[in-house]
């Protein structure tokens, strides 16, 4: 071999070389995000929060649901705004008769504020299939407030 095979034989060895130590270090910082998403948020507080809204929701207690929103929320939706959703939901959903908790994702931070996003297997009245339910949530020191929340429900044919 020349001299110029091996300098390009050596350059493209340092450019693998390159390539593994970036990938590896890449690799890394995925699975510590993906842990973080994962247990981001105690199990425990995650099963009491579904609770909780599950509760106020097969009640009706529309105004208990609306007093665990932030401030932020409120300005977004009024107290009557999410009881006519909530009625439309009750109607479509009926009651919920079963929620697991599935996981939780840290969604970010905003100005001292943890957001996170906690994920619900539910079993509801008025469908036949699986049904979601997803609440976001802001930490903020020791306080917990709602952000918002959805209900889902898959339907097949």
């Amino acid at each position: 071999m020349n001299k110029m095979t091996n300098v390009l034989l050596g350059v493209i060895l340092l450019i693998g070389l390159l390539n593994l130590a970036l990938t590896a270090s890449l690799a890394g910082r995925q699975s510590t995000v993906a842990a973080e998403s994962v247990s981001g948020f105690d199990n425990g507080l995650a099963r009491r929060w579904g609770d909780r809204v599950t509760n106020l929701y097969n009640r009706g207690d529309h105004a208990g649901l609306y007093t665990l929103f932030n401030q932020q929320a409120k300005v977004k939706i009024s107290g009557d705004q999410l009881e006519s959703q909530l009625e439309k939901l009750r109607q479509l959903f009926g009651d919920i008769e079963e929620s697991a908790f599935q996981n939780s994702m840290k969604l970010g931070e905003k100005g001292g504020e943890q957001y996170y996003q906690l994920h619900y297997s539910l079993r509801v009245t008025g469908k036949e299939g699986p049904a979601t339910m997803r609440l976001s949530l802001v930490v903020d020191g020791d306080q917990i407030s709602l952000y918002g929340l959805t209900i889902n429900a898959t339907e097949s044919l």
